[in-house]
């Protein structure tokens, strides 16, 4: 795939809202990578790749439960962000830009596999490099599968929330959603997922 095949509906590389750039923990990067990248140096661009692979991979792959399906999302993401670096100033603005896309872009997946199913193998025992289940008890086995039966936009909220750590405020900018409706989505995700890990055997 070419950056000019990115899709139409590309989520716009807007900035962060004002107030969230210093929340969007973005990772290190060599002062000037951006700017360098920009003036088409690939060395800068794969810098910038290595940097947030495993993070927007892990976003995928909790989004779809796909290993296969991760990895060509997360690919397509950076190749869409070759084709707007002219977009992004900063590494809070690439990180914000990622999230975004890589979170619409496995929704997207998501509803399409509802159009169209076939048999996809779900996993909940992969963990991207970096990612360490035994301090964050949200991902564990249990926990990651039954994450993987909540709907598309609940189950992006609650990723987000605990496995990006995002304010509300920086989730409902990163899905273009109400901030209201991303706290409803948190409360009534949270109190499902306390009730099955309960036993309490009521969908959601």
């Amino acid at each position: 795939m070419s950056p000019t095949d990115a899709p139409a509906d590309l989520p716009a590389a807007q900035p962060p809202e004002p107030g969230l750039a210093g929340s969007l923990r973005a990772v290190a990067i060599l002062p000037g990578d951006i700017a360098a990248a920009q003036r088409g140096d690939s060395i800068a661009f794969a810098r910038l790749v290595r940097a947030h692979q495993s993070r927007v991979y892990s976003v995928a792959l909790r989004l779809t439960g796909s290993r296969e399906d991760a990895e060509e999302l997360a690919q397509d993401a950076f190749v869409q962000l070759h084709a707007a670096l002219s977009q992004v100033a900063t590494p809070q603005h690439v990180l914000h830009w990622l999230l975004r896309t890589i979170t619409h872009r496995s929704i997207d997946r998501l509803r399409a596999r509802e159009r169209s199913p076939r048999l996809v193998q779900i996993d909940t025992s992969h963990e991207p490099a970096g990612q360490d289940a035994a301090c964050d008890p949200l991902w564990e086995k249990r926990l990651r599968g039954l994450l993987l039966q909540l709907p598309d936009a609940p189950r992006a909220v609650v990723t987000l929330r605990f496995q990006e750590d995002l304010e509300p405020t920086e989730i409902a900018a990163v899905l273009d959603m109400p901030l209201n409706t991303v706290k409803s989505h948190l409360r009534r995700s949270l109190e499902w997922l306390r009730e099955q890990q309960a036993g309490d055997g009521n969908g959601h």
